[in-house]
């Protein structure tokens, strides 16, 4: 079968590699469509924490089952289009049984850690496949995007009512501010490009802020008053972003940060107990990927408005390319593998 090799940074070659079969409790998934992030260009840039090569990219992708392996758990069937989770957890160290798995110690994600989804078949365990009903491809591959703002949404524990800031207005940030929504919530979503705060806007924002020509902190205290935001939502590891957060949230109120950095960040300890404030980090999700099934499927007009470009699976360099180079265009850039409608 085809696949997309990362050689190196900025070097992809299309292989023929062996198809696999399915172990005990494995199913044989054909990939449809797969979506780009900004962990897939930093990876196929070479900048990414967790880069290493030879790899076959792809994490957040929809699928169609094609073989069922033995001692399956039952619930799936050929033919079946599945959202799949791409995490790979121990399963036995202390996060693992604690029931963070998303931050296992030896975790392993599809498409970073292990091969992932740019080949047009691939074997995964049965319980990461999860059916979208009829959720098209396109839109089931806007599940695990989504399962990482979900996770950071409720990290935050916002409910009805409560204000939350969202500092980075990308695919994350977009849909940490549909799950917040969702929630209840009132959103202020930040960001320099205002392509991504009109998504941000379609999937739930009630406020947002240009950080080219406004003043952030002065805006949200417009919005929220005195007081500040209940919870922070930092989701682009910019580290004067993320001691912006701290100084945004109210006294008692929680900072998440979801954005990904090898970069150190400065922050004044008294804020912590002056204001009592919880700081969390946010990786991955940690049980809610069926959940954002269901939020895809109840928000499908709004996210499918993330989806800004589609291309073949032999255009998959020059789909990074632009991703990477063009941020005033690109919302979500997604790759067709396989063949569905």
């Amino acid at each position: 079968m085809k696949a997309a090799v990362t050689t190196g940074p900025g070097r992809m070659e299309f292989r023929d590699v062996p198809a696999a079969s399915p172990g005990p409790a494995e199913v044989v998934v054909r990939t449809q469509v797969v979506g780009l992030c900004g962990s897939d260009i930093h990876l196929f840039h070479g900048d990414h924490p967790y880069v290493r090569y030879p790899v076959i990219q792809g994490h957040e992708f929809s699928a169609v089952v094609a073989e069922l392996g033995p001692d399956q758990p039952g619930g799936l069937r050929p033919g079946d289009l599945v959202a799949v989770e791409p995490l790979r957890p121990c399963g036995t160290c202390l996060a693992c049984r604690r029931g963070h798995g998303n931050c296992c110690r030896i975790l392993e994600v599809a498409g970073a850690h292990i091969d992932g989804a740019l080949r047009e078949s691939l074997v995964v365990p049965a319980s990461s496949c999860y059916p979208v009903g009829d959720l098209p491809p396109d839109l089931a591959a806007l599940v695990e995007p989504t399962s990482i703002g979900l996770q950071a949404v409720a990290r935050s524990g916002v409910g009805a009512g409560d204000q939350v800031v969202i500092l980075g207005a990308g695919p994350i940030g977009q849909t940490a501010a549909m799950a917040a929504a969702d929630r209840g919530a009132e959103v202020l979503a930040v960001d320099l490009l205002d392509n991504r705060l009109d998504t941000a806007r379609r999937l739930g924002a009630t406020v947002t802020v240009n950080a080219g020509g406004e003043d952030v902190a002065a805006a949200v205290q417009r919005w929220a008053g005195p007081d500040g935001p209940i919870a922070v939502i930092e989701a682009t590891g910019l580290p004067a972003l993320v001691r912006l957060a701290v100084d945004l949230v109210a006294h008692s109120g929680t900072v998440v940060v979801v954005g990904i950095t090898s970069q150190d960040v400065s922050l004044p300890v008294v804020d912590f107990s002056r204001k009592e404030i919880n700081l969390l980090g946010s990786r991955n999700n940690a049980g809610v990927f069926g959940e954002a099934v269901d939020l895809v499927r109840r928000h499908r007009a709004a996210a499918s408005t993330m989806i800004t470009h589609r291309f073949a699976f032999g255009e998959v360099p020059v789909a990074m390319e632009l991703a990477a180079g063009h941020p005033q265009q690109a919302g979500k850039v997604q790759v067709r593998v396989g063949d569905a409608a």
